[in-house]
């Protein structure tokens, strides 16, 4: 019962904007982890000239609206990153619900871009 309270007192101190940017920055990270790493690896750098860097990635910050639809739908064709070609395809996230793929596209853009101005509203 304390600690019900305790924690209720606590949560209404805190700004719940940021309480959610929290939690769901952290299962972006993970689902990130669990996902993306691989290929992107876990800083957001990439992989020699076969899979892009997602940290400080102009075309990620020239197509904010457009991650979330990458993700989920994949990537095909070329594209240029930084001054860098690449061309091998990202395959579709089917698997991914369209609760994870904003999650995780909230990580790449605020934590490899800080482009959190994007979700200060």
């Amino acid at each position: 019962m304390v600690l019900g309270v305790l924690i209720a007192v606590y949560s209404s101190c805190i700004d719940n904007k940021f309480n959610n940017a929290t939690v769901n920055l952290a299962s972006g990270y993970q689902l990130y982890e669990k996902n993306c790493s691989n290929c992107h690896q876990t800083d957001g750098s990439g992989l020699a000239q076969l899979y892009p860097p997602l940290l400080n990635s102009d075309f990620i910050k020239n197509n904010t609206t457009a991650v979330d639809s990458i993700i989920k739908y994949g990537q095909k064709g070329p594209i240029m990153v930084n001054g860098v070609s690449y061309n091998m395809a990202m395959p579709s996230s089917k698997k991914l619900s369209d609760f994870e793929i904003k999650q995780i596209a909230s990580y790449v853009l605020i934590k490899f871009n800080k482009l959190d101005s994007l979700y200060t509203n």
